[in-house]
């Protein structure tokens, strides 16, 4: 027995540690390949800067040829140091890409034709040959180059977008990879223990002949091998995201470039994510297996505690470009602070992830009966015959190649939810966004305080 106890700590731990490693792994790609999109975005302003600074410098030089006005050839004069800047920015950026390269330099070759046209042009309009200007116009030199680098821009900027696209893909196909290695390991742990726990029994059962209580024990030990899983796949992520947040303070103070910083926020966000998607399988694991909910109830203000979810959420919220606004309140109430929080967090990260962007707003009501927490976004919506099975375990509207998670945040929202006697609703409209609504008892039933001890 001790033999066979020892084995049983001593691989999920292995097992664990192996979690840890593969996690830290895929972080580390992730954020590279998340420096890799921005290095793209980069790029793209780039080629639109050149965009914009040859099309001042050609309508200023028309401006002042047709003319003769002197004002009209200040964007022209103004923008040639930019344009040169610019093309050599151009040209850095895309060093590592040797068909990029050749395309920046044919468009500066491009442009240093144009220039010479347009000093002849110059030259032509300051002796007095207005004739010799129209007819040197006529020809156009001029045109053709410019129309060459404008749509040899274009093709530049698409081929920067499709890599852009590629690499936000296999950005996308790193985090489910991270969520499908998690999966298969949780479950290759689920079938060791259960591996083992079928040895004990019929260790045991040989050995003393009691084999219900024999049967007893080994569902007790494997509830202890899943707390024990549980504490270290999260004990590794919370240490990396501690360290993570003290070296984004230690450049906070010593005033370290804002690009490593921002990479450095990536990666917390995405070991947030991480986290999430761990909690949320352990947390649909409970609940599947029909476990009661302890709720620890306080007295709580249900607007106070919206505000302090969105301001705890502003980085992420950042991040994806959403506005939110909170309204309403005060709502009191007695409820599990931890509990309602999580409902709280899951419809905003996913009226973020939905909402396109679009400004998100927050109401809370006190209906006397019931305290009410609604979420509104103005973002894709829900098909109609999908709107309940958005709850169910796994449960989508959209295709997962298309949004990333489990499925599984609704899950557990609306089962908190009920835990507490409340309800976990929703309203939408294909194309016009969707309104989850929480409704709370000012306190839950009594067969909820009961559960809660």
């Amino acid at each position: 027995m001790p033999r066979l106890l020892t084995q049983a700590v001593v691989l999920p731990a292995v097992l664990s540690a192996v979690v840890a490693l593969v996690l830290v792994g895929e972080v580390r790609a992730l954020v590279s390949l998340s420096r890799w999109v921005q290095h793209t975005d980069r790029v793209i302003a780039q080629a639109q800067q050149v965009y914009r600074l040859l099309s001042d410098r050609e309508s200023g030089l028309r401006g002042f040829l047709l003319t003769g006005r002197t004002p009209f050839l200040d964007p022209y004069t103004r923008s040639n140091p930019p344009l040169q800047a610019s093309f050599t920015a151009l040209g850095d950026l895309v060093a590592d890409n040797p068909q990029q390269r050749d395309r920046a330099l044919q468009m500066r070759q491009l442009s240093r034709e144009w220039e010479a046209f347009a000093a002849e042009a110059l030259q032509l309009q300051a002796a007095g040959d207005e004739a010799g200007v129209r007819e040197f116009l006529r020809t156009g030199a001029g045109q053709q180059r410019m129309e060459a680098m404008r749509s040899g821009l274009d093709d530049f900027v698409k081929v920067e977008e499709q890599l852009r696209d590629e690499r936000t893909r296999r950005e996308q196909v790193g985090a489910t990879r991270i969520i499908g290695a998690s999966v298969v390991l949780l479950l290759l742990l689920g079938l060791l223990l259960g591996l083992m726990s079928r040895r004990q029994l019929r260790t045991v059962a040989r050995g003393y002949g009691q084999a219900l209580s024999t049967a007893e024990q080994t569902i007790e030990l494997r509830d202890e091998f899943l707390t024990v899983a549980a504490h270290e796949l999260r004990t590794p992520l919370t240490s990396l995201q501690l360290q993570l947040q003290r070296i984004r303070r230690e450049m906070e103070r010593e005033r370290q470039p804002s690009g490593f910083s921002e990479h450095l926020a990536t990666a917390l966000r995405q070991t947030r994510r991480l986290w999430s998607l761990i909690e949320a399988l352990l947390d649909a694991y409970t609940l599947s297996a029909g476990t009661a909910v302890e709720l620890t109830l306080e007295d709580l203000d249900l607007a106070e505690l919206a505000r302090g979810t969105v301001a705890r959420m502003d980085g992420e919220l950042k991040h994806a470009g959403c506005e939110v606004t909170v309204e309403g309140g005060p709502a009191l109430g007695r409820w599990d602070r931890a509990r309602v929080e999580r409902i709280a967090a899951t419809l905003l990260r996913n009226a973020c992830k939905y909402g396109e962007g679009k400004p998100i707003q927050v109401r809370i009501q006190d209906r006397v009966a019931e305290m009410t927490l609604s979420v509104t976004d103005q973002g894709i919506g829900i098909p109609a015959e999908r709107l309940q099975s958005i709850f169910g375990r796994f449960g989508r509207a959209v295709p997962a190649t298309s949004y990333g998670g489990f499925g599984l945040s609704l899950f557990v929202a609306r089962s908190l939810a009920e835990a507490h006697g409340g309800r976990l609703e929703v309203a939408s409209e294909q194309g016009k966004g969707s309104t989850f609504v929480l409704r709370l008892p000012p306190r839950p039933a009594v067969r909820q305080l009961q559960a809660a001890g």
